[in-house]
């Protein structure tokens, strides 16, 4: 009779999943043998986790088979130390799957202190361990609540080998489930799982009760363990953390059992749709002309029902009949990743991704703006910022559009950085619309090691602004406080002696503070060479900052200065936003060497500026205080 009425069920099944999946039974066990199949069963023996009270036997009294059904059997007595015994079996390295529809029929006890569950563990776990390997509960119950289940997944919120603290680390996600009459130690019940690489849903007697997709698990983790084949556990634990303060006590029966009609495994045998994109890997295009990407997408098993084409994750369109084209039209120059999804009348979904990139204009490869990098000693127009597009050479917080053509202009306009003329200079630019975090690159060619005096003019905007520069990737220079002046269109700002050295580097300027700021220029002025090939004795003297040293340091390090004539000096020390800390010397000095000795032992680990100004000149440097 089981096997008539697992035949009939079968077939509802697949025609009741039809419009879902085609689900076909790849791995069942019925569990109608005398043994438990040890090909595919391990039996536990061995004590228990989470304050459960029960020893695991491999012993006929608590695991066996009778009567086509798997026994799960509980029993009060004393064994390994412990008052209960109870039964496990586990799949662990004989059988394990990835994604499909999971069937249980099963009848649990109701008891205080019964916590039966239904669960799979990642294959992983002997290398990675738990939670990171990932958990899915397709079943717990609690005894005393006999006519409720629940079904959980548990992850790592942090990718292996996490925080060193396994719980801490743990999050999971699940939901509850009330039988809408009786309970669950009454009748036999099918408990079902349906896990895709999107999406978990949880049944009981085919009412879904719970689905959770791989986007909302994200949003908790950056690390997804379910992409990977899972094996069986089935339990039944006595006592435990799950059931709070519902412990067994003496009027938990002394014999309680879990009996498992089967195990069911189906799989989706629909066969997705293929997807032809006859491009080359690098496909030319041209910034502002209309393009038509096009697919051909072909269905073995069934129909295609509708295609859809991506530009960097976004969806440019959707055609639901053959020939499948949609139409782009670039507005910036750049690399443009295509994707490309098809869905069948299956729910089949396949996705092209990774193998085209549309090139619109100058693309994506870094190059310098003119034929030759940029040169100090000179003045660089921060307009001219690389090739290379968004990323690579400029990150702009409106990358589809350039803001200044709006306000006439006509220069790199198909390139994100809002670019404006100049109104108080004719044929000159600015950078405008900044926002922080911005950013644009710069090939640059210093010809002469030495000392520069670095130049900033800007048109400032309405409130304060500061603008970071970084040299081969490393902290440089920073201009704070820009700000508008009453009678100037532009505000300028020195920093001297700053010491370059000759050779072809990479400049990058960062707004930190926007404040409405438009950057114009940098420009460097060579004031005493280093080089061997200009010595420096053919310079006259200078007023030189030393670098602190030791840098970085803790708590205390020396800044030395020299002055070529008797100065007014006034040097102290910033934090990383410009506020100040503490003045060291300020006075007026003779001619020749001075140094000072600088305790940060009260101050937290940073980045620390020290700044010495005299009549004739400003000279900033930047030192580490690493505690």
């Amino acid at each position: 009779m089981k096997y008539l009425s697992f035949l009939l069920f079968f077939l509802f099944a697949l025609h009741s999943l039809a419009s879902a999946q085609r689900y076909e039974l790849s791995w069942s066990e019925e569990f109608n043998q005398e043994e438990l199949d040890e090909d595919t069963w391990i039996k536990w023996h061995r004590t228990a986790y989470n304050e459960e009270h029960q020893y695991y036997t491999s012993r006929d009294t608590n695991v066996y088979l009778d009567d086509g059904m798997l026994h799960l059997v509980g029993l009060r007595e004393n064994f390994g130390g412990r008052k209960w015994t109870s039964g496990r079996i586990e799949s662990d390295n004989r059988f394990e799957f990835q994604y499909g529809r999971v069937e249980i029929r099963a009848k649990l006890p109701e008891g205080k202190g019964l916590w039966p569950a239904f669960w799979m563990l990642g294959s992983d776990i002997s290398q990675i361990g738990w939670p990171y390997s990932g958990e899915i509960d397709i079943m717990e119950y609690r005894g005393h609540l006999p006519s409720q289940t629940s079904g959980t997944v548990h992850f790592s919120s942090v990718a292996p080998p996490g925080s060193g603290n396994a719980n801490a680390d743990r999050r999971y996600i699940g939901s509850d489930y009330d039988l809408p009459s009786g309970s669950f130690s009454e009748e036999f019940q099918l408990f079902q799982f349906e896990w895709t690489d999107s999406m978990m849903t949880w049944f009981i007697n085919d009412q879904e009760f719970f689905q959770l997709s791989r986007e909302e698990i994200l949003a908790q983790t950056n690390y997804y363990p379910f992409d990977q084949p899972f094996y069986f556990i089935l339990n039944l634990a006595i006592g435990g953390n799950f059931l709070g303060d519902q412990q067994p006590d003496a009027s938990t029966p002394n014999r309680n059992e879990v009996l498992v009609d089967y195990v069911r495994v189906y799989q989706d045998i629909n066969k997705k749709p293929v997807i032809i994109a006859t491009y080359d890997s690098l496909q030319a295009v041209q910034t502002l002309e209309a393009f038509e990407l096009e697919a051909d997408v072909t269905d073995e098993d069934g129909e295609v029902e509708w295609v859809r084409f991506y530009i960097n994750d976004e969806r440019i369109g959707i055609d639901t009949e053959a020939p499948y084209t949609a139409t782009w039209t670039p507005k910036i120059d750049g690399c443009y990743p295509l994707k490309i999804e098809a869905y069948d009348n299956d729910n089949g979904i396949s996705s092209y991704s990774g193998e085209v990139t549309l090139v619109a204009g100058s693309g994506c490869e870094k190059a310098s703006f003119g034929e030759e990098p940029a040169q100090f000693p000179g003045t660089l127009q921060l307009e001219w910022y690389d090739y290379g597009g968004l990323d690579v050479s400029y990150y702009d917080t409106t990358p589809d559009t350039n803001l200044g053509n709006g306000s006439g202009n006509d220069f790199r306009t198909t390139e994100a950085v809002d670019i404006i003329p100049d109104e108080n200079e004719s044929g000159n630019y600015l950078i405008s619309n900044t926002e922080i975090g911005e950013w644009t690159k710069y090939q640059l060619e210093i010809e002469e090691s030495g000392l520069y005096d670095i130049e900033l003019r800007t048109v400032p905007g309405e409130g304060s602004a500061r603008i970071d520069f970084k040299l081969d990737g490393k902290e440089w220079i920073y201009f704070n406080r820009i700000s508008s002046r009453e009678g100037e269109n532009y505000h300028i700002k020195t920093i001297s002696g700053e010491q370059l050295e000759e050779g072809t580097h990479e400049l990058e300027m960062f707004i930190s503070i926007a404040g409405g700021v438009q950057p114009d220029y940098l420009k460097a002025t060579l004031t005493q060479s280093t080089s061997t090939e200009h010595p420096s004795q053919a310079f006259p003297a200078s007023i030189t900052l030393a670098q602190n040293y030791p840098n970085p340091f803790n708590p205390s390090t020396e800044i030395a200065f020299n002055l070529s004539k008797a100065e007014s000096v006034h040097l102290a020390v910033y934090n990383s936003i410009g506020q100040h800390i503490e003045t060291l010397r300020s006075g007026r000095f003779h001619e020749g060497s001075h140094s000072v000795r600088f305790n940060a032992q009260n101050l937290s680990s940073g980045i620390y500026y020290y700044q010495l100004k005299t009549s004739a000149t400003v000279i900033t440097r930047k030192m580490i205080l690493m505690k």
